[in-house]
């Protein structure tokens, strides 16, 4: 289990012997210690709920442990600079917002992720830095292309979910102390007709490989 599922249970047992033990000084009239005890039932309900909010947006990524395959990209062409890429899942805990083929138009596809990282003594206490698809594209080698033509673009990602890390990273400036870096990256390699890349990731970002000799081909002559 995520080890923040680890924190929310722990606080929901801690949040009911509260519970308990402020209903029974308020039974033996020990209205003070009974008062004491409901504020301290009313923090850590506070932090529970906030910790919920923040597990299930953290759900939304998929963990890093090390470098491992999480999709390949297959590319048949069907009209000059138009590309239809599949997108193959190798990674299942992957989930490309209920679409696997994209129509892409330019020279080269392009993919966004946000990669989220902790700190030295979170990663000891088992937080891997975490990452999410964000945006498949097409992109023109030509500037001039690139400035007159309409991109085409895809969304990877679902709606988000609970509290928005990256909201509340930019609310809260660097005062997150477990947290190291919240960054996004991008990388695009060619599109040619019958390539196929593997694409995998680790704790320092993506990486793109051809996988077979279309893919080779391409990145030789790019």
């Amino acid at each position: 289990m995520n080890p923040f599922g680890y924190l929310v249970i722990a606080l929901g047992i801690l949040v009911v012997i509260l519970i308990s033990l402020t209903l029974s000084r308020i039974k033996d009239r020990k209205i003070i210690t009974g008062s004491l005890h409901g504020m301290l039932t009313m923090i850590v309900l506070l932090i529970l709920v906030v910790s919920l909010l923040a597990f299930s947006n953290l759900n939304t990524y998929n963990r890093l442990v090390f470098e491992k395959d999480i999709a390949e990209i297959s590319i048949k062409q069907v009209a000059e600079q138009k590309f239809l890429l599949e997108f193959i899942n190798t990674d299942q805990s992957v989930i490309v917002n209920g679409q696997d083929d994209f129509q892409l138009s330019g020279d080269e596809w392009r993919l966004d992720v946000r990669i989220l990282k902790w700190k030295g003594w979170a990663n000891i206490i088992g937080l891997d830095s975490y990452y999410q698809l964000e945006r498949l594209s097409g992109r023109y080698s030509n500037i001039e292309q690139a400035n007159s033509l309409a991109p085409s673009a895809y969304q990877l990602s679902g709606q988000q979910k609970g509290i928005n890390i990256w909201k509340l990273k930019q609310l809260m400036k660097s005062k997150l102390p477990f947290l190291d870096a919240y960054f996004g990256q991008s990388v695009f390699v060619p599109m040619k007709h019958g390539a196929r890349y593997r694409l995998s990731i680790s704790q320092s970002g993506i990486v793109v490989r051809p996988a077979n000799e279309s893919a080779n081909q391409a990145l030789e002559d790019w």
